[in-house]
């Protein structure tokens, strides 16, 4: 009796963007850049455990400038949020 195997998964779309930041790392500011342009998004800034400890709303453009202000050294991860 054959075997039969299915696949699911969410669909890919054709839109690449390019997307960059740099210094990384880095110990004063850091610029994110991509080549999509940014409208009404919110950047939100987690640390390793998860927590939220930055976030900047309202953002337009293709060029945000992040200052680490009173963030600890350390890993942290970054999210832009787009039309909801």
């Amino acid at each position: 009796m054959p075997e039969y195997a299915y696949t699911t998964g969410i669909p890919s779309t054709n839109s690449l963007s390019e997307f960059s930041i740099f210094p990384n790392p880095f110990s004063s500011q850091t610029t994110l850049r991509t080549d999509i342009p940014l409208k009404n998004t919110t950047l939100t800034v987690y640390n390793s455990f998860g927590q939220t400890v930055k976030q900047i709303k309202n953002l337009s453009g293709q060029t945000v400038t992040l200052s680490s202000d009173n963030l600890a050294s350390g890993l942290y991860f970054i999210r832009l949020t787009q039309d909801n």
